[in-house]
């Protein structure tokens, strides 16, 4: 009864049939019957042939009927049961004309099947195909989603909504056809009788059968019921129930004597098997006084051995022709040595492995679209309550402020025509905060900047090029908190994502970018950044990036044109040359920026003192010990972050203002104070000097980058400061894989060779990156001396090439 492993071959089943005290012995089947399908029937109780495959496959059938230690569905029969309708119709008073007999028929099928799906076992049965159909859908569209995820980013929610609704669809479409029998109707056009022609319709086959012998249309429907159960136990690559069920079906005929029902049926068997080499498994033990002839093997005596060692000489018999299916066996002498008790159990154990495939199968794909149409997503992760990371943008939930610039941006993705030769560059910055996060607006706004540069580049960059340029989005999170997280997602995707040309962005100071600077250098992926300037971002030593090229201008450069400005040109007449500085620095942990300033200032301007701050909180009472008379300060320099300008604007109007001291800051808060005084240059509250990394005055757009930049932008909210340095970031990557002409799996070498030594005239002005061999900081780069007074416009006062050891200051450019 037992079936073997998946990984075996089927076993040939036979015709077990006994004689002399055959009841007796038939009956200890009855040991079985809870563990396996299985029917009985008494050769002459039923009419004929047609009426025992009634009783085993019909609606009701026996077999039809669900065992409880099977733990499976019972097999289905729709072939079988579509051959005793057809036959059944044979009593019909069908009128003579073929198109009437068929319209007759037609109808009668749509009777049938409409009276059958009143039937709780039919109801059951159709449950069944919609599961099975399901098992089959769901899997398919949940690898096709997550495959096509790895090709289109952006769209993960649209992929698995759609793969779920493909899922849905197709499976009660699958589970339609299956119920309705077309897709198993087909078997008929190979069936060894009565074979349906090519272009018969299913009514027209069924009058077929009406009209056909009895003999004929036995044969069909023996073989039509081999052949429900070889497909029922098939064992398929899709998750259907034929290769978990455990045990073979079972049929107990008693009394198969000649001439009866029950004989014919057993002689229809042993000829469709031996004929056709139907592989329908089916256990039949049979009881009879006489056994039937033409059969192979035949034991005389009840000795248990002696019965093993037949049936295993029948099985060698059945591998190597097709001999009968008969083993007859006498039972008159019992086996005194056989055992009195019940066999042992049969342990459902394929079964229970089926449905562990079947719910992993089902869980794992619902599973991926829950994880990917739920919080962050499969390629996300939750970090502070942002979703971090390298993967689908509308998972994200980026900040208002930059969300309609990545909007626009992903139009223009969007827009590229398929097929077109696409080479991708990724930002990475920020562009989430925390849930509680204050005093990050402006963040976001110089965040915002940057991707409408980006976005203005690919604009024009697209318009004009057959190859296009597509733009891809890792979220570092606040304050580029997971920079590392989001550098090991693009590593991770660059792998196997040849079109990854560089990444771009990188604009904070902080430990956590310089790690993910190191991990993009160890996958050797080249970077760009925008205004990175700490020293050590790019390593030291043999430890420094080859990868990373930097447009702003170093730590190390700016300090030099600042002290350069205190100390020979002046920062203005009220302080003169050479003023005492009181230096206001903000320490965070693992920032990089603030810190390193304040060394580099003091390094190279003794003549001062240093006061720290965290937070908003600390902010005024570090200004005013800088402002008090004990530092002797005439000039504040503050290298803190720009999110705290109002708190800054405050405590110098408190404690410094009055006592005539200047104030004077680093470049992080130029993007702030332009975005403060643009708008309504009358209107503002700002006095201060500070340090500009390009010229952020209005109205200079006299080159065809800020031509771009200033059509593309246009009804958006962003820092122009940044907006330049963007733009350049993704102009410096078009221009090296346009210097090589690389063909898609050459743009990352193609744009690491060319960004050596590449120089051209940007938004932010001339652009030349060193050809060092690691060494990749833009050259001679300007610094702008700035200040701007309390309703007045931005004033520029030098213009500075600085290297690491003098200034090299002029007077500014003529408007």
């Amino acid at each position: 009864m037992r079936r073997p492993s998946p990984l075996s071959r089927e076993r040939d089943l036979p015709i077990l049939v006994f004689t002399g005290a055959a009841d007796a012995a038939v009956e200890t089947v009855v040991h079985f019957h809870r563990r396996v399908p299985h029917a009985e029937v008494d050769g002459d109780a039923l009419a004929d042939v047609p009426a025992i495959v009634d009783r085993l496959a019909g609606v009701q059938g026996m077999f039809s009927t669900w065992v409880r230690g099977t733990l499976l569905p019972p097999p289905r029969f729709p072939l079988t049961q579509f051959v005793l309708w057809a036959w059944e119709q044979r009593l019909r008073q069908a009128p003579p004309n073929p198109v009437a007999k068929r319209q007759e028929f037609r109808e009668a099928l749509a009777r049938w099947r409409k009276e059958r799906s009143r039937s709780n076992r039919v109801r059951r049965s159709m449950a069944d195909y919609v599961g099975r159909a399901l098992t089959t859908w769901i899997p398919v569209s949940g690898l096709a989603a997550y495959g096509l995820q790895q090709l289109v980013d952006g769209l993960s929610l649209l992929l698995w909504g759609a793969g779920a609704a493909v899922a849905l669809i197709g499976g009660l479409v699958h589970a339609l056809l299956l119920i309705r029998g077309p897709i198993f109707y087909r078997w008929f056009r190979r069936a060894p009788y009565l074979r349906r022609k090519r272009e018969e319709s299913v009514i027209e086959y069924a009058v077929r059968i009406a009209e056909s012998p009895a003999d004929l249309v036995e044969r069909l429907l023996v073989t039509a019921f081999l052949e429900d159960l070889r497909q029922a136990y098939q064992r398929r690559v899709i998750p259907w129930p034929g290769w978990g069920r455990n045990t073979y079906p079972l049929l107990q005929l008693r009394r198969a004597e000649p001439g009866t029902p029950g004989r014919r049926f057993l002689e229809l068997l042993n000829s469709v098997k031996s004929r056709t080499g139907q592989r329908g498994p089916l256990l039949v033990v049979a009881s009879t006084r006489v056994p039937p002839t033409g059969h192979h093997h035949a034991l005389v005596a009840g000795d248990e051995a002696e019965l093993v060692d037949l049936l295993h000489a029948w099985r060698l018999a059945a591998r190597q022709v097709k001999p009968s299916a008969f083993i007859v066996a006498d039972a008159t002498r019992p086996d005194p040595n056989a055992p009195k008790d019940r066999p042992p159990r049969l342990l459902p154990v394929r079964p229970l492995l089926y449905w562990l495939v079947v719910v992993a199968l089902l869980v794992l794909p619902l599973t991926g679209a829950v994880l990917a149409t739920a919080g962050c997503g499969p390629e996300l992760t939750r970090v502070a309550e942002q979703c971090v990371g390298f993967g689908p943008l509308d998972r994200m939930g980026a900040h208002p402020r930059v969300k309609a610039v990545l909007d626009r941006i992903e139009r223009q993705n969007a827009a590229i025509p398929f097929g077109a030769e696409v080479f991708t560059v990724v930002y990475l910055g920020p562009l989430t905060t925390q849930p509680d996060a204050r005093r990050k607006d402006g963040q976001m706004t110089a965040v915002a900047g940057e991707l409408a540069g980006i976005g203005a580049l690919q604009d024009s960059y697209n318009e004009r090029k057959d190859r296009k340029l597509r733009v891809a989005f890792a979220n570092a999170g606040q304050d580029f908190l997971s920079a590392e997280l989001a550098a090991e997602g693009i590593a991770a995707r660059a792998e196997s994502d040849r079109t990854i040309a560089a990444v771009v962005g990188l604009a904070w100071s902080r430990e956590e970018v310089r790690l993910a600077v190191q991990r993009l250098t160890r996958a050797n992926l080249p970077m760009v950044s925008t205004v990175t300037s700490g020293e050590t971002i790019a390593g030291l030593g043999k430890e420094r990036s080859a990868y990373l090229f930097r447009l702003a201008m170093t730590n190390v450069r700016q300090v030099v044109a600042t002290v350069h400005w205190l100390r020979t040109l002046g920062l203005n007449t009220e302080v003169g040359k050479a003023p005492r500085v009181a230096v206001v620095w903000q320490k965070e942990r693992n920032d990089l920026y603030s810190e390193e300033l304040k060394i580099l200032f003091r390094e190279r301007y003794p003549d001062s003192s240093d006061h720290v701050f965290t937070n908003d909180g600390d902010l005024g009472p570090a200004m005013a010990q800088a402002c008090s008379p004990e530092t002797k300060a005439k000039v504040v320099y503050y290298t803190g972050r720009s999110e705290f300008l109002n708190a800054l604007k405050r405590a110098w109007g408190g404690s410094c203002q009055k006592a005539g001291i200047q104030l004077l800051a680093s470049d992080d808060i130029t993007g702030e104070i332009v975005n403060e005084v643009q708008p309504d240059p009358s209107r503002h509250t700002v006095t201060m000097s500070f340090m500009a990394l390009s010229d952020v005055r209005r109205g200079l757009g006299d080159n065809q980058a800020r031509s771009d930049l200033e059509r593309w932008g246009q009804n958006l909210t962003y820092s122009t400061a940044h907006a330049s340095f963007g733009y350049d970031a993704a102009y410096a990557v078009a221009q090296a894989v346009d210097a090589a002409q690389a063909h898609v799996g050459e743009f990352r070498t193609a744009v690491h060779y060319n960004l050596r030594g590449l120089s051209f005239d940007g938004a932010t002005g001339l652009v030349r990156f060193s050809s060092h061999a690691t060494e990749h900081d833009a050259q001679d780069r300007d610094v702008w001396l700035m200040s701007v007074v309390e309703g007045q416009p931005i004033e520029v006062h030098h213009v500075c090439h600085p290297n690491t050891v003098t200034g090299n200051c002029g007077p500014p450019p003529k408007q």
